[in-house]
């Protein structure tokens, strides 16, 4: 079966955030910064005069020089080992961070994001009311991640040099010494971590070695137990040595010792289970040779005159089977091929709305203001085109289950496990992915640096600030609104269709082909986008 990917949760979008920033130099601290207003373009006018004053909320953020993955990456790592905050849940998709305070039990959410103008920005934004001890808990959450950077970065440089790790200036400021060189003491050897792992991984191999021993040998004989068995005993065993040998740690000799133990459990099972997947099948043919020894050579005689006189008597049913197993599989295929043009119009068509709207906003800011609702209609445009085409898909799933359910009822060879993996294939991995690719990481983007990014960045001489900026901040909300209910329903949709995808797998495994409660199921998770 397919293993199927991690249902997407949150949105992740907001890819860009309107927090103008200047490039930090990666040899310089960073400092923490107040998201501020757009500053006044440099056009003549006095930015004391242009900008008003304003309050503005407290979210303390900090510009990083690496990238948002790599900055990701680290305040995982550092939160693991924070000694002030306690890490709740994190989203790799849209690269945020639940956490909480262990001083008083503040709950923040961390966001790492991607700087237009380079690098990466974090925001760590309190969830509920802001606590009296806010500025010091980002204080310690931001040097916590800027130690980590630093570490990685020298950890990274000694990589490259493990002779000497110099400053900006030069001057040498560690320099690790190998083991009996110049007559020092040797250091103490660290436990080898990789061990452990070691350990878990063979006590999780050997445990599902025992379940699948026990259930699948029967069926599938004994080159499952030699295979299976043998290499899960032999990961085991090596686990053991290496916690005795190498590994100071008891631990892992328990969890070494333990997977050993399972594993000659699971070979021991898995050998007794081994004759109950030959007993019926040869009895059947020893009844068969014991009759046929009982006939006379005159009977022997007619049986073969009739199965040489009578060759398509023998061959028809397989011919037939193979025949209507092509005939199922292509009347899935249509359908599977009707969802996938449906997901492909709708794409051409958002697309085509947007070269129609450029056209009518124009290239300049007089234009745009005049226009600026064609924007607005695009963003509903997307939204109802999508509605009605997960309707569409909706009821080709449908379709498909029931047309499977059909076949599978009425041919028993039918092998409806590898049908059902290719509507997986077509419609949740690919169609529903290419889909996103196109109208949320192209086609939003493309009005992102077209607009907010492009036409409306510089104020133009001519325009008031006030004016000039609460045009860019609607510009911004209205996109950043649209981008984010187009992902809460793509994922909404797509979720429905793993489930119903799940559903129906596990009946086939139970050998149950009536699909009727999972399709209801389905249709009762997406009655959102029938029409009104």
């Amino acid at each position: 079966m397919t293993s199927p990917e991690v249902n997407p949760g949150a949105d992740p979008q907001n890819d860009y955030t309107p927090v103008d920033s200047m490039q930090t130099d990666a040899t310089q601290p960073v400092q923490m910064t107040e998201p501020t207003a757009p500053m006044a373009a440099t056009s003549g006018v006095d930015p004391t005069r242009a900008m008003p004053t304003q309050t503005m909320p407290q979210i303390p953020s900090q510009q990083f020089p690496q990238s948002a993955d790599v900055v990701y990456q680290a305040m995982k790592d550092a939160l693991l080992k924070s000694q002030g905050f306690t890490l709740d849940m994190a989203d790799d998709v849209i690269k945020t961070a639940n956490i909480t305070s262990r001083s008083d039990g503040s709950t923040y959410m961390v966001q790492v994001m991607e700087n237009p103008l380079g690098g990466s920005v974090v925001q760590i934004v309190p969830q509920g009311q802001t606590g009296a001890n806010m500025q010091m808990e980002s204080m310690v959450f931001f040097g916590e991640l800027n130690r980590e950077l630093m570490m990685q970065q020298m950890t990274a440089a000694a990589q490259q040099n493990p002779a000497a790790l110099q400053n900006a200036d030069g001057q040498q400021t560690w320099a690790p010494q190998s083991a009996g060189t110049g007559g020092g003491a040797h250091a103490p050897k660290k436990p080898a971590g990789w061990v452990m792992y070691t350990a878990i991984g063979a006590l999780a191999l050997a445990v599902v070695a025992l379940i699948l021993l026990i259930v699948l040998t029967p069926k599938t004989g004994a080159w499952l137990v030699w295979v299976l068995g043998l290499v899960s005993l032999a990961l085991s065993g090596f686990a053991l040595y290496a916690a005795f040998a190498l590994n100071k740690n008891t631990v892992s000799r328990i969890l070494a010792a333990v997977a050993a133990v399972v594993s000659v459990l699971a070979l021991v099972l898995g050998f007794v289970n081994v004759p109950k997947a030959g007993t019926s099948q040869p009895s059947k043919a020893s009844s068969s040779m014991s009759s046929g020894g009982a006939t006379s050579d005159s009977s022997d005689n007619k049986v073969d005159t009739k199965s040489e006189n009578k060759p398509s008597e023998t061959q028809t049913p397989a011919n037939d089977e193979t025949q209507n197993q092509a005939g199922t599989a292509s009347g899935l295929e249509e359908i599977t091929a009707e969802i996938e043009k449906d997901f492909q119009s709708s794409s051409a068509a958002i697309t085509a709305k947007m070269t129609e709207t450029e056209a009518k906003i124009g290239d300049t800011i007089d234009s745009y203001k005049t226009n600026k609702s064609a924007l607005t209609d695009w963003y509903a445009f997307v939204s109802s085109e999508t509605d009605a085409l997960y309707n569409k898909v909706s009821d080709g799933a449908v379709k498909y289950m029931q047309t499977l359910s059909q076949k599978a009822t009425s041919d028993k060879y039918l092998d409806a496990d590898a049908l059902l993996d290719d509507f997986y294939k077509a419609v949740y991995e690919d169609a529903f992915e290419d889909y996103y690719d196109d109208i949320y990481d192209t086609a939003y983007e493309d009005v992102y640096d077209k607009y907010y990014d492009g036409l409306l960045d510089d104020k133009p001489e001519n325009m008031e600030y006030s004016e000039w900026s609460d045009l860019r901040s609607e510009a911004y909300k209205a996109w950043s609104d649209s981008k984010s209910d187009f992902y809460s329903t793509w994922s909404d949709m797509k979720s429905a269709v793993y489930t119903l995808y799940s559903d129906v797998n596990s009946e086939i495994w139970d050998d149950e082909f009536d699909f009727t409660k999972a399709i209801e199921r389905f249709q009762k998770k997406t009655t959102q986008f029938k029409a009104q």
